[in-house]
């Protein structure tokens, strides 16, 4: 890793899952399953069809709760209660992730597509929850997920953000911070649909390992 000359970020910006946690945790193949069973139960469709539809919206419109809204006028909050209700201790904490997380300096924010709920959770699991300054959520957002530059004006505007930086696993999460000029590092997920997948010069880093990622950084900065 080159040393970078903006090194002095005023915000770290992390998305949830996939990024703070391994993709193969578990906890999204408890997810899946649950919405194409909300799908199947509340659009009275087969659970084949739901399936088709739940990866359609995923990847057509940031989250599969945003296409549930836009086309079926879906409740997000029931949405999410239904989904999220699964075992979380099976999310196991990384101490050394946590400690290099800790000695970061600037404010160290959570932004995800999932609610508050759900991140609390998570956080707890990952013997992260007193770590983060903040948690901007779906609701948040007001429901409008990443992507959408709108939310990522808004999330800037919030926090006065001057030199910022975010980690995602999902490239076009990372393109409307790079437009509004944040620093962009891609967390690289092997299990992400393959219509999200690739890379894009717009993005500045990539790493199959956060750790190793930000040890280096550290090391050069």
């Amino acid at each position: 890793m080159e040393k970078n000359s903006n090194t002095n970020f005023t915000h770290w910006f992390f998305d949830l899952d996939n990024t703070l946690y391994c993709a193969n945790s578990g906890i999204f193949d408890q997810i899946h399953k649950k919405m194409g069973e909300f799908i199947s139960n509340n659009l009275k469709i087969s659970l084949k069809k739901a399936k088709i539809l739940q990866n359609k919206y995923f990847v057509e419109n940031g989250t599969t709760l945003h296409g549930l809204m836009m086309n079926h006028s879906i409740n997000p909050k029931k949405f999410l209660e239904y989904v999220h209700d699964i075992d979380f201790s099976i999310v196991k904490p990384d101490k050394e992730l946590n400690d290099l997380i800790k000695k970061i300096s600037g404010k160290k924010i959570v932004f995800t597509n999932a609610d508050i709920s759900y991140v609390e959770k998570i956080l707890i699991n990952l013997d992260l929850d007193n770590v983060f300054d903040d948690i901007y959520d779906i609701e948040r957002m007001n429901f409008l997920p990443k992507p959408n530059l709108e939310t990522y004006k808004k999330l800037i505007s919030t926090y006065n953000v001057k030199k910022g930086i975010l980690f995602d696993d999902i490239p076009h999460n990372l393109f409307p911070a790079a437009d509004l000029g944040l620093k962009t590092v891609q967390v690289y997920n092997k299990k992400l649909q393959k219509e999200l997948n690739g890379t894009s010069k717009k993005i500045d880093y990539m790493t199959n390992n956060l750790k190793e990622w930000l040890k280096k950084w550290m090391l050069s900065n």
